[in-house]
Formats: structure tokens, sequence, C-alpha cells
């Protein structure tokens, strides 16, 4: 019962972390001893003045209910700790003999050969002192219950799976004295009942391994967000194809305007589930939307809405519509507490949890799987966007092949009676815009923003905003990686970080040799990754670097740039010296819109257009002269792209052969 010496009780911190006393889970004392039954309501009434009353000093809290400081300072950190069900110890932690923390062997693992005496906790301590044992267990179980696949076989015995545990073991090198090689059955009987409390600890898993039927919709309760009861609370995210055929207007490489046909895009929404105010939503191109595009869709929640500039006649917003940052203060960059989504793989990303967690600091439910049920408000925005939206436009779809709505408006091959993509994006941010000003049934004749509005000024201490320092920054759009700086005074290469297959430089860092082998955090906008923003390990910072020529001349994404290295190693594009590979990767591009929905996705995803190399050249003297040298001017960092008044030149062409029919 004795804490670490070393270990210091935080008051503050404590108190800090600690959720309203209200709400801890209580302990039942009545079966209890009449001494014990005193000693916890003591405790317990100790504990709600440390965490609740914060008027009062240890030393009084001590005074008034008797209790040790010992004893004090030994549970408070102990409420706080995750029980099995889900939640906190709470009061739970002050009952007598509560262990809250499982046996942890810590004697060495020496066992006499062949004896099971003294074996306690010796399988656990293996587990703990290599992890990938565990792991490898761990993946046995959950592939035990599949389906039979080719190759496969079915319900796995607890055997076969002894025999890759100790195939293991030799692979780690455990000695032939050692555990579990110098017990009887080579620790059979330990692995089989790990296995069996691994299946408990999942009810899916359980049903699975029993044998019964699909476990219920109902995730555990960690795992699931909460009934939302005030604005910013629960937020419900998803994507959804368009049903629409979708048309763009690019300038070829010649300077012409030409219109081609894109695949479906998807629409990315963030809808607060009190108010049912779409709080932001992003317009995906792709055949299937990334982890890049759901960046941008929390981007757009998070940042102030701001009036935009329609390109279509006589459209606008109606009176009373628009989405919350426009018209509630308060809501300006403001973070909701949980985030509901399906199981999409770029939902799941690492970078997307990590923003989602970190940056707007929030809890994620992803919900079973194949339950849209879990996200119902989402999906049926979605059925009403479609409904009263997408399926009354001219060459909509319908939601399946037989779908009158698909065979009145057919345009067939004339794609000038299909919508444009500048259109769309117009049109759903009017229509999304007046969704948040319409009044729902079931609101009480509130509209969502007004819903909004009352929840947020009836309860402002519960609304989160993004700190000031995040909010100048496209934090949601940045990575950072760990680089080295690379260089060497012996051959004459100036100092300088590799990124993405391209030298990035400075005039700060190219200069200065001390900087070499230094270790930096690199934050860089994948929507374009022509500069990238650098800082030294202890937080203070390097600058802009600027990639070197020729790939700090025209804007392009990482994808992009991953892409034509791509077909640069497999031979299919070919770059000339004086070449901008981001111009031969876009003709390349043209050529393949004749056959490829995909590759005009590409075109219209990357909104670049392919200057002849004379065109360039004239239309960044400064950033040439200061490139040929291997340094690039920190002003040209923010590297704007070339004007689109630029003179195009078209390339000379000589005929080499005449056909006389």
């Amino acid at each position: 019962m004795s804490r670490d010496a070393t270990e210091r009780f935080d008051h503050h911190s404590l108190c800090q972390s600690a959720p309203v006393v209200a709400l801890w889970p209580g302990a039942d004392a009545s079966h209890l001893a009449a001494g014990d039954r005193l000693a916890f309501d003591s405790l317990s009434a100790a504990l709600a003045d440390l965490f609740g009353n914060h008027d009062l000093s240890v030393t009084a809290i001590l005074a008034k209910h008797q209790v040790s400081r010992g004893k004090l300072y030994h549970t408070a950190p102990r409420c706080l700790k995750k029980h099995p069900d889900g939640r906190i110890y709470g009061f739970r932690a002050a009952l007598p003999y509560m262990h809250i923390k499982e046996y942890e062997r810590q004697a060495p693992a020496i066992v006499q050969p062949y004896e099971q005496a003294g074996c306690a906790g010796i399988f656990g301590q293996l587990l703990r002192q290599y992890p990938s044992l565990e792991k490898l267990i761990r993946g046995l179980v959950r592939r035990r219950s599949k389906r039979v696949v080719v190759g496969g076989q079915v319900r796995q015995p607890i055997s076969d799976i002894h025999v890759q545990f100790i195939e293991k073991c030799r692979q780690l090198g455990i000695a032939e004295t050692s555990y579990p090689f110098n017990v009887k059955r080579l620790a059979f009987r330990a692995l089989q009942a790990f296995v069996h409390d691994l299946s408990l600890e999942d009810f899916d898993m359980s049903v699975a391994h029993a044998g019964g039927t699909k476990s219920g919709a109902a995730a555990h309760w960690e795992e699931q967000a909460p009934a939302a009861t005030r604005a910013f609370e629960v937020v419900e995210f998803d994507g959804h194809k368009m049903d629409l055929r979708l048309t763009v207007t690019l300038i070829d490489p010649f300077g012409m305007e030409r219109t081609l046909e894109l695949h479906r895009i998807w629409i990315l929404v963030l809808l607060d589930v009190f108010s049912r105010a779409v709080i932001g939503y992003h317009i995906a191109l792709g055949k299937e939307y990334n982890k890049d595009d759901v960046a941008a869709a929390l981007q757009c929640a998070l940042t102030p809405a701001v009036a935009r500039t329609y390109q279509i006649p006589d459209m606008c917003v109606k009176e009373g519509g628009g989405f919350p940052s426009q018209h509630i203060v308060e809501t300006e960059f403001a973070c909701w507490d949980w985030f509901r989504m399906d199981g999409a793989k770029s939902h799941l990303a690492e970078d997307t949890l990590s923003r989602l967690n970190q940056i707007v600091g929030c809890w994620t439910d992803n919900g079973p799987p194949a339950s849209p049920n879990a996200r119902p408000y989402i999906e049926r925005f979605f059925h009403v966007i479609a409904r009263h939206f997408a399926h009354r436009l001219p060459s909509t779809v319908g939601s399946d092949p037989e779908s009158i709505e698909k065979a009145l408006s057919d345009p067939g091959g004339n794609i000038h009676l299909t919508v444009e993509l500048t259109e769309l994006e117009d049109m759903v941010h009017v229509v999304l815009s007046n969704y948040n000003g319409t009044a729902h049934k079931g609101t009480g004749a509130r509209t969502p923003l007004e819903a909004m509005a009352y929840s947020v000024r009836s309860s402002p201490g519960f609304l989160r905003t993004l700190p000031t320092p995040i909010r100048s920054n496209l934090c949601l759009m940045q990575e950072a990686r760990i680089a080295t700086i690379k260089g060497s005074t012996f051959k004459g290469v100036r100092p300088h970080v590799n990124f993405a297959h391209v030298r990035y430089s400075s005039p700060v860092l190219s200069t200065n040799a001390a900087l070499i082998g230094r270790k930096v955090r690199i934050y860089y906008d994948v929507r374009d990754v022509r500069a990238i923003k650098a800082f030294f390990e202890d937080g203070s910072e390097l600058g802009v670097l600027t990639a070197t020529r020729p790939w700090n001349i025209t804007p392009h994404s990482l994808r992009v740039r991953q892409e034509i290295h791509r077909l640069l190693a497999e031979r299919k594009l070919r770059v000339g010296p004086e070449d901008c590979p981001i111009g031969a990767w876009t003709r390349m591009k043209w050529k393949e819109c004749r056959t490829s929905k995909r590759a005009v996705n590409a075109l219209a995803k990357a909104n670049v257009k392919a200057p002849a190399p004379a065109a360039v050249e004239a239309s960044m003297p400064a950033q040439q002269n200061a490139l040929t040298t291997g340094v690039s001017d920190e002003v040209n960092a923010v590297n704007q792209p070339a004007p689109d008044n630029a003179v195009v030149v078209p390339t000379p062409m000589q005929i080499r052969r005449t056909i006389i029919f």
C-alpha cells in the first residue's frame, strides 16, 4: 500500500484531469464490517473534498475527515484509473482490499526443470518481455473463428497455435533451459488460458468463438458517442458519392478551353447532431476520397466560413441561411467532443486519428461495421440531399440503374447538357446554406442555426475552441516528418533536406555548414509541396525551405509528385533536362483524357496548366537566377504560380509527310 518514494503527489494535476465528482461511480459499503465501513466513509468524503472542494487545503481535509496523508495520497490517483467497464474507478477505489491492477510477476523467471511450482505469473512476464509473442497470439485468435479462405483451415485448434507459439519462441532466441521450454507441456495450459481470456475481452469475439449468431449492434460503452445534449458535443461525418454526371472546363497545353467529363465526385459533410446543422463540407474529386480530403473537410469545419461569389447569375442564399461560423461568433474555431464515423480506411488512417485526437481533442466513434443506422442523422441528411437536389438535376444517374430520373435526364453524348463542376460547387454551397436556415420537423420550428445559437448561448462554458497559435496555421493540412540535414564540406555539397525525392534548401540553411547532420521536423501542405517549413528538435524555427529547380515552379500535390516518380521509375514518363516534370505529367494526362475519366479527375484535382518551356522560362526569371547556385530566396518560398496572363508560346511543328487521298 505504500507509494513510491520518488513519486510526487500533484493535487493540481489530478484535479485538472478528473471528471466532476458528482459523476463518479459509487460503491456499496453495506456488506463491510463496521470498522471497514467507517474507514470507507471517511476516505470517500475526503476524496470528494479533495477533488470537488478546491477551497480546502489538503491539510484541512485530513484534519476534517481524520484520514492519514499516505492513505489519501495512495487512493487519489487510483480513483482516476480506468475500470474494466470503461469508466474510472471513482469511489470504488476507496473500498478495502480493492485491487485495480492485475498481478505482474517481478521475480526472475527461474523455474526448476519440468516443475510446475513457482510459475505464478510467468507466462504474462514472458509476454511483457517479448511483445511480439503476444501480437502473434492475438492475431491467431482473431483469425481463428473467421470464415475459411483459400489455403486456410477451419477453426484452428489450440495445439496448432501452440506449435506456432513455440516456433516463435525459438526464433526469438529463448534458451532451451528457460521458460517455456523447461516446464511440462511447454506452457500449453498457460497458453490455453490466455486464449480463453482473449476471447472474453470482446463480446463479438466471444460470440464467434462460441459459434453463436451475430451479436447486436451495440459496441463497448467507451467506443460509443453519448446522446447529444448540446451543440458540438457529437458530430457525425461521412462521404456521399453524388449521383451526377459532371463536366469540367480546363485549359489544354495549347491554351484552348476543353470540356471533359469527370468521374462522379464525393461530398464530405460534418453534421452537428444536436442542432442538425452542417458545420463544414468538402467536395472531393476522384474515384474514392482519401485522408487528405478528410483533412480538408475538418479544416473547413474548424475555420470560419467566408462569403462566396457565385458564378451562376441570380444565385443567392436565402435570409437566415448560411453556416454557423458566419452568424454565431462563438462557433468560430469551435471543436467538438465526439466524432462519429464509419470504418472507411481514410477515416481510420493514422493521420486522420492523430488530427482528431491531438489537434481537435475529441473522442472518435467508428461504430460497428455494416451498421449505417449507428449514424442515422448523416445518413438521413444524404438521403434528403440526393432526393431533393442531386436527383433533380440534369444528367443525374439516379439511385439505381432502373430509376426514372436516369431515363429522363440522360444527355447521351452531348456532355454540354451536364452540370459543370463550378456550377455544382455553387449549388452545393447554396443548398447546404439553405438547409441550415430551414426549420426541420421535430425541432420545435427552429432552424438548425437557431437551435445552435440557443444551445451555444445558453451554456457557453461547454464550448471549446482551437488555441490561438494553431488558428493561424493550416495545421490540419500539414504533416510532420523527421529529416536529417545533408551536405558535405569535402565535396562542396551545400546543406539541404531531402523530402519526397527532392532537395529543399534556403539562404539560411545553405550557407551554414554547422547544421549538417542535425535533425529537423518538417511540416508541409499535401496540396502544394513546393515549400516546407522546418523546425529544430528543440522547437526553434529554421524557416521555409524551397524545392530545387524544376520542382519549385508549378504548384503540385504530394500525390502528384509521387505518381511522377513512379512513372519515371517505370519509364512510362520522360522528362527533359530543361522540362518541368509537372508539365510533362500534365501533357501525359491530357493524352489519356480521351479514354480515361480518371485522368480528367487527376487534372481537375491538380488544377495546373502545362505551359511550354519557353513560357516557363519567361515567367520565372527571378527563380532561375536564384536556383542556379542551388539556393532559393526565402521570398520565393511562397512560390506564387505563374500568372494566368502569361503568354503561351506554341510549339513549332514541322510537316514530315504528306498524305494524298
